[in-house]
């Protein structure tokens, strides 16, 4: 199959389904391809499908929770479902503490949504936590540098004698 084969990306994923419907990879697969196609809101109900078929694989939680972030919100909504979203990640850490990218979307989330220095703080923790589970000296490098520019945005803030990180 050619690289960027999308109709025999389709087809063989038809395929697989018909092997095994009840196959995670299957359905997360097919939600990657929706996502890259920019339709989260498919892209999401294949993850959901993908987490009904093996729930303890976290992977599908923190694919879900990406999902929920770039769906526009909804109507009368200024921001995506935060809360889904911090949901999924945080799910996906309880299923595999070790689960890396869990780690760097939520610690990210939180911290673009910290309204106090103590949320912020929180999430300095999470990266601590974090740190503690890496499997490989990439995910240890990844996680650091999440932490150091979170102490980095912590310090800044108290040291201008600000309560927030927002600057407005």
């Amino acid at each position: 199959m050619a690289t960027n084969d999308l109709e025999g990306a389709k087809r063989c994923l038809d395929f697989a389904e018909r092997v095994d419907p009840d196959s995670s990879e299957v359905h997360s697969y097919r939600g990657e391809m929706h996502f890259a196609q920019g339709d989260y809101a498919a892209a999401r109900i294949e993850f959901d499908k993908a987490i009904k078929c093996e729930p303890t694989n976290p992977a599908p939680y923190v694919n879900a929770a990406l999902a929920v972030m770039n769906t526009p919100p909804a109507a009368g909504d200024t921001i995506p479902d935060v809360k889904e979203a911090i949901r999924l990640l945080e799910t996906s850490i309880e299923i595999d503490p070790q689960f890396h990218s869990a780690y760097v979307h939520l610690g990210q989330l939180k911290l673009s949504m910290a309204t106090d220095l103590i949320s912020a703080r929180d999430v300095i923790q999470l990266y601590d936590k974090g740190l503690m589970f890496c499997r490989t000296t990439e995910e240890l490098k990844d996680i650091c540098s999440m932490r150091i520019l979170a102490v980095a945005q912590v310090d800044a803030a108290t040291a201008l004698g600000m309560e927030t990180l927002n600057m407005q």
